[in-house]
């Protein structure tokens, strides 16, 4: 996960919000990028943090100080990959269904990548098995090169579901 400015977000819109301590949500993602800028709207004070995820996926985590939650604003409907990957599926979670039905139906740019795919793996002896299904392609993609970068001698693959 590498860190970038609120400059690289072109478009963001919070899907999910998170219940976590400020200390433990600190220790695994760092100091803040920036306080609240003048023109961030938000009820109450809050720390921005803005990342690129591996497979160029960029989020902004927005945490409210004063009720320990924080927003997780994406620009891709790819939630269970973000979710996976920072490390907050164990956490007390909100999805924004509203939102998420809106920007489904009517915000192209949030849905344009997303074609559902599966990671399937070929063992040493013949077996096929679905290793994982992601949300896009270039998620699954992302997941293929970190287990073959393991140096198993596995052979691994994608395919968009529907395709099989």
């Amino acid at each position: 996960m590498r860190q970038i400015s609120r400059d690289n977000i072109e478009v963001g819109t919070p899907v999910v919000t998170i219940e976590i301590p400020y200390e433990e949500f600190v220790c695994r993602f760092g100091p803040r990028h920036s306080d609240q800028p003048r023109d961030w709207d938000a009820p109450g004070p809050v720390d921005l943090w803005f990342f690129e995820l591996p497979w160029g996926h960029k989020i902004t985590l927005e945490y409210h100080l004063t009720i320990s939650q924080v927003n997780i604003y994406v620009e891709s409907l790819e939630i269970d990959a973000v979710l996976e990957f920072v490390g907050l599926k164990d956490h007390k979670f909100y999805l924004h269904t509203d939102t998420i039905t809106l920007l489904r139906s009517r915000c192209p740019v949030y849905t344009r990548d997303l074609n559902p795919c599966s990671l399937y793996r070929l063992d040493d002896n013949g077996n096929t098995a679905l290793v994982h299904s992601y949300e896009s392609r270039r998620v699954a993609d992302y997941y293929q090169r970190l287990y073959e970068a393991r140096g198993h001698k596995q052979y691994y693959w994608v395919e968009q579901d529907g395709q099989a």
